[in-house]
């Protein structure tokens, strides 16, 4: 007798080897025989419930049914009654309760015994009812059974050699970043940002070794105010960096908001950021190789967009090296070289040879522009930006925000010196200051930074 749909062993996450009575890996197998690279195609009811179970029948699987289930009668005669001849010879039978084997039918296979709802079996009519009714259970158990071998990933996903790309971060004209996964052993997973120069650059010999060169000579760059660096590699024709990612924004981003928001700037972040930056800076600027001989790293692009803030309120320095590919390429699209043109020093404007004291007045300018809310250099073109760094006038940034200390003003005027030898004559110097004006403050620190950014913006 069929069993009622509603009670089918699917409707109760039944494993197929239970419903089936058949090994599941042997069920696997034959799932996987079957040559589709379609997942929703490798398991149908007529796979399931037909071909299978008719080919498991045939292979003489079989179950233990009892013969009988009423139990035999036993009639205890009475010690009065006196037994005959034949009783004494031949002695009562007991109860037949052998166990016959038989196939599984074909038409039908073995739910789970319950004496009160018996008979169990189910038809393959309504098990493929059931499968029709539970298509969505059946969905989840073919991804489970062939995750491990397919290795299937989310549809929404590109594959790029090792990597994952899961989201676009941001795109400039020199390349392209992405929030990504790498796999590994075991299940090992770890979540990088991966930045892949655009095609359009990768044609540019001069550009791509260049910034092979440039990838190489930072990467052993190791500060917590850095981003770490942690491949260099090509895939096809594309040149690629994997790096540290960082789950938060970008200064630019947050000093854009800042001032839509109208928001008085907090000197005393500013001057937090500022010391992490000057850090890093002076980490990078007197790095050595291995035989002793300064490296003479100079960013080159010390800005608000290479500038990372996390939502744990940790600072971090992008981009090493990569900008000075980026500003002697041929291929720069005018708003890039806008961008970096606010944050020049002016001999760079010039086109002058740099060192480390570049970086610095970078620095200050950033730090000008966190003070006050405003860029420093402006201009109606980018001609008209350019003069302007080159004669690096410079305003106290107290005359824009009176609430900027004096000593901290101090700071940021030396660094936008336009002669760089009146400027800190490195990193440290000026990180020394900064420093200094931070101990004499209330304290402050990264869980400040961070509860800024709760306080004004979605993360």
């Amino acid at each position: 007798m069929p069993q009622d749909k509603d009670k089918s062993p699917l409707a109760g996450g039944a494993s197929y080897e239970k419903i089936l009575n058949v090994p599941a890996d042997k069920i696997k197998k034959r799932v996987r025989s079957s040559g589709s690279n379609d997942p929703s195609e490798l398991l149908t009811s007529e796979d399931l419930f037909g071909d299978i179970i008719e080919d498991f029948s045939e292979e003489g699987l079989e179950v233990e049914t009892p013969s009988s289930t009423e139990p035999a009668e036993i009639t205890e005669p009475a010690e009065s009654q006196p037994k005959s001849a034949e009783e004494t010879e031949a002695p009562a039978k007991p109860a037949d309760r052998s166990v016959k084997k038989e196939k599984i039918r074909s038409d039908t296979v073995p739910g789970e015994y319950n004496p009160d709802d018996a008979p169990s079996d189910y038809s393959l009519i309504d098990l493929a009812y059931s499968t029709l009714l539970q298509d969505e259970r059946l969905n989840r158990t073919i991804e489970k059974m062939g995750a491990d071998e397919s290795g299937d990933e989310s549809a929404d996903a590109d594959v790029f050699g090792e990597y994952l790309l899961l989201d676009l971060i941001a795109m400039g004209g020199m390349a392209e970043v992405f929030q990504a996964k790498r796999k590994g052993v075991e299940g090992f997973e770890k979540i990088v940002a991966v930045k892949r120069i655009l095609p359009h650059l990768s044609t540019n010999k001069g550009f791509v070794e260049m910034f092979i060169d440039e990838a190489k000579m930072v990467a052993g760059l190791s500060h917590p105010n850095i981003v770490q660096i942690f491949e260099l590699g090509k895939i096809d024709d594309s040149y690629f960096i994997a790096m540290e990612f960082v789950d938060g924004m970008d200064l630019r981003t947050i000093l854009t908001r800042v001032r839509e928001k109208g928001i008085i700037p907090d000197v005393d972040l500013a001057a937090l950021i500022a010391s992490k930056l000057g850090s890093a800076l002076e980490y990078a600027h007197r790095q050595c190789d291995a035989e002793g001989k300064p490296l003479r790293i100079v960013h080159r692009d010390v800005s608000p967009q290479n500038i990372l803030i996390s939502n744990e309120g940790e600072v971090k320095l992008v981009d090493f090296g990569i900008a000075k590919a980026a500003i002697k390429a041929s291929h720069t699209d005018s708003g890039s070289l806008r961008g970096k043109l606010l944050y020049m020093s002016p001999e760079q404007a010039w086109g002058r040879a740099i060192d480390n004291r570049s970086d610095i007045f970078s620095l200050g300018v950033v730090l000008f522009e966190m003070l006050t809310g405003r860029t420093l250099f402006t201009g109606d073109s980018e001609m008209s930006i350019l003069e302007r760094v080159r004669e690096a006038r410079i305003i106290p940034p107290s005359t824009l925000n009176p609430a900027v200390p004096i000593e901290l003003e101090a700071v940021v005027t030396r660094a936008l010196r336009k002669d760089p030898e009146e400027r800190y004559p490195d990193a440290s110097e000026m990180l020394v200051h900064l420093d200094s004006y931070l101990r004499r403050r209330p304290a402050v620190g990264s869980g400040d930074l961070a509860r800024f950014l709760r306080s004004h913006f979605e993360i």
